[in-house]
């Protein structure tokens, strides 16, 4: 069981300058729950910087604490746009089982209020996904479209635009859609700016993929490092660190021992290892590790 001590290093790591700790970060105090929520209430209401109070909030999604719908209510109130659709993913829980309007109302003038992005406003609308069809759609119908033509498949810059926009409202079948294109286009793109943009859109979606503790891209990111003869975009490392599990530490040490001479690549591989290694409560005696030591001295 993780110690308070634990608990005030991870929330530290909400303000690191390392997106892999902060990920991580969130992930952990996710799964820590209860114990965790106290500190996090305190940096999503506090003075910390707009960046930490935003994970705060994220790292508060599927707690059952009504401490945590009370933080995230008060957090609606923000201008940053990050903040504010942080704090609905935390209510999208709490909507449909509330006994009174509090929540339904707070949410529902953010949908349709046009002074906020359409973003936003989405992100308001899919926090009320969980209610009956009659109270959503008069709200529906004043709420911009979310891609309701799905991602933009055809330019690597429009991608990550939708995943930007939309990613946090889109069904998981569309981000997955998206990371199977964008390789597919990836692979079949003769142009290397082409190719690394659209490797950065793949990277984005499993990095949303990740946020919302999906598995389903779990095999591109294993081939992905098992092949990678280089650094790769920061999502892909985020999503490794946010939901890798035991299998993703062999084809890790792959894309560390292609890279010997990018020492901060090897750094922050090894650091996603390193908390895999904690999440599957691997020690020095798992018979993983002790090859991982031995076929690759130093990575773990």
């Amino acid at each position: 069981m993780p110690s308070n001590t634990d608990i005030g290093r991870l929330i530290v790591d909400l303000h690191s300058t390392d997106s892999v700790r902060r990920d991580a970060a969130v992930a952990r105090l996710r799964i820590i729950g209860h114990r965790a929520v106290s500190r996090l209430v305190d940096v999503s209401t506090g003075d910390a910087s707009v960046q930490a109070r935003a994970l705060a909030l994220s790292a508060l999604e599927g707690i059952d604490d009504s401490r945590a719908a009370d933080a995230a209510v008060r957090a609606l109130a923000e201008h940053d746009a990050e903040t504010v659709i942080a704090a609905l993913g935390v209510l999208r829980g709490w909507v449909a089982r509330e006994e009174g309007t509090r929540l339904l109302d707070a949410i529902t003038t953010i949908a349709v209020d046009p002074g906020r992005t359409a973003r936003v406003r989405v992100a308001a609308f899919a926090a009320l996904a969980d209610l009956p069809e009659h109270l959503l759609k008069p709200i529906r119908d004043r709420v911009p479209p979310p891609a309701s033509a799905g991602p933009l498949l055809d330019d690597p810059r429009l991608a990550r635009e939708w995943i930007d926009a939309h990613g946090a409202a889109a069904t998981l079948s569309e981000l997955h859609a998206l990371v199977v294109r964008a390789r597919e286009r990836e692979h079949a793109e003769s142009v290397m700016n082409l190719r690394l943009e659209w490797m950065q859109a793949r990277g984005a979606a499993h990095h949303t993929l990740a946020r919302r503790q999906s598995l389903v891209g779990l095999y591109d990111l294993r081939e992905t490092f098992e092949t990678a003869t280089k650094a790769l975009p920061q999502g892909f490392l985020s999503a490794a660190s946010a939901i890798g599990d035991a299998s993703c530490l062999e084809p890790l040490a792959h894309a560390w021992s292609a890279s010997p001479k990018d020492l901060e690549w090897r750094h922050q591989l090894a650091m996603t290892a390193g908390t895999i290694v904690r999440r599957e409560k691997l020690n020095g005696r798992s018979a993983l590790v002790k090859r991982l030591r031995s076929q690759w001295p130093g990575f773990v």
